[in-house]
């Protein structure tokens, strides 16, 4: 499981506002009449701490840096797409690819056989 952190320049000086006054980055990337914005207000009033969390939270999603990541599906991280692989289909052949049988031996020197039992490993 790998994790993306992404942010630039722009980001960091949003993060560092929040840390000032939290909801203006919310108000920078979400707009005054967002939901995020109401939230981020309310959390910063009724306790002041999560409302920091919540404006750092908001720039680290809606990140410019982010936008070339997406889900693959509702279980995965978010990982790197190519938009041209993605459009394409892949090729389907007319027969699947049969894997190679345990008892095939693989073609090793001398000094390998003497360490292995030259078996191929799936």
């Amino acid at each position: 499981m790998s994790t993306v952190y992404t942010l630039n320049k722009d980001d960091i000086i949003l993060v560092v506002s929040a840390l000032i006054l939290p909801p203006l980055p919310v108000i920078v990337r979400k707009g005054l009449v967002s939901r995020d914005f109401w939230i981020n207000l309310l959390l910063c009033l009724l306790f002041g701490f999560p409302g920091i969390l919540h404006a750092v939270y908001v720039v680290y999603m809606t990140s410019s840096e982010r936008s070339q990541y997406s889900r693959v599906d509702e279980n995965s991280d978010l990982e790197a797409q190519d938009e041209t692989a993605a459009t394409q289909p892949a090729p389907k052949s007319a027969e699947p690819e049969v894997p190679p049988a345990y008892n095939d031996v693989a073609q090793n020197s001398n000094a390998a056989q003497a360490a292995t039992d030259n078996k191929i490993q799936h």
